[in-house]
């Protein structure tokens, strides 16, 4: 990813899990669901970790310099 990218791809993302996981666990803590909210606590964290991650490789592929070029 390159920094222009990284602002559009962490909304579009963050976006994603907020719809996904976020909606369901404020649908359960609605319904005062309380195995449900734990469940899905433990899910919007793993999602979180794993955006956490995916961005921190990320940006490591993108701070590594190239290989240095060989003449034949």
């Amino acid at each position: 990813m390159i920094d222009t990218d990284i602002e559009s791809w962490a909304l579009t993302r963050a976006h994603h899990i907020v719809l996904n996981e976020g909606l369901s666990l404020a649908k359960a803590a609605q319904d005062l669901d309380r195995k449900r909210s734990r469940s899905l606590v433990y899910e919007l964290r793993r999602v979180i970790t794993a955006a956490i991650l995916e961005a921190h490789a990320a940006s490591l592929q993108s701070a590594t310099p190239p290989p240095p070029h060989q003449e034949a």
